[in-house]
């Protein structure tokens, strides 16, 4: 009973500092849409070129990912991050982010190409995926939160998960689940508007969900890594004495 109190003390803090975060953050909410924009134009233009514009998307892609983590590491440890923190990210984890889709890519593509022809191979490979994305889930916040890089970053992530599980995924998946909900009972009255108008309104809530669903991830994941159930019960014990 201890550790449940526990944990919803920390859930309590984590959710309350992510709105305060985004509060101070507000312009950052379009972060996302400024890299749908970029990616969007850098295909028009990249796509032709056959597969080396499908690599060159892909880095570009993985450039965006490095800046949004870039802008998550200083919007936690300094409160704040601007248009420099936006454009200096591009570059901040885009090798350590290349290095991890390349260990990655190499067994995907071999099991692939073993199984897809096989009458339950693409259920099979469905069920890796899964499992992949269950097990490597916490990687964003290792990659700006530890020193771990490549190999380690995924063994870390296993062991996060193992030991983390129940306190990591509940409200990840309440607030993907609320963010849906939200966006569904939205999108009517956003489909009301001009079409321009109508696609910055989705685009703002979505950047707006996940600008706060990151938040909360980096915020959650400082207090659970590193830490274990028995110290988090003394903690909540000594913040409820005081």
């Amino acid at each position: 009973m201890q550790i449940i109190k526990a944990t919803l003390w920390i859930y309590r803090l984590a959710f309350k500092r992510s709105a305060q975060l985004v509060r101070a953050n507000r312009a950052m909410v379009f972060a996302p849409l400024a890299y749908i924009v970029f990616l969007s134009v850098a295909g028009i233009f990249l796509i032709p070129f056959g597969l080396v514009g499908g690599l060159l998307l892909l880095l570009a892609s993985n450039a965006c990912m490095s800046s949004g983590l870039h802008l998550l590491e200083n919007i936690l440890n300094y409160r704040k991050a601007n248009v420099n923190d936006f454009l200096k990210g591009f570059t901040v984890y885009l090798w350590e982010i290349v290095r991890i889709s390349f260990i990655l890519w190499i067994p995907m593509m071999l099991v692939s190409s073993v199984l897809t022809p096989t009458p339950n191979g693409p259920i099979i490979i469905m069920f890796i995926q899964i499992a992949l994305y269950t097990i490597l889930n916490a990687v964003p916040e290792l990659i700006y939160q530890s020193r771990a890089s490549g190999v380690e970053l995924l063994v870390a992530s296993y062991h996060f998960i193992i030991e983390n599980w129940p306190e990591w995924f509940a409200p990840n998946i309440i607030i993907t689940f609320a963010g849906w909900a939200l966006m569904q009972a939205l999108n009517p009255l956003a489909s009301v508007l001009a079409t321009p108008l109508h696609m910055f309104v989705i685009a703002s809530l979505i950047g707006f969900f996940l600008t706060y669903l990151m938040i909360f991830r980096g915020l959650l994941f400082s207090e659970l890594n590193g830490s274990n159930r028995r110290a988090r019960i003394y903690r909540f014990k000594a913040r409820d004495s005081t």
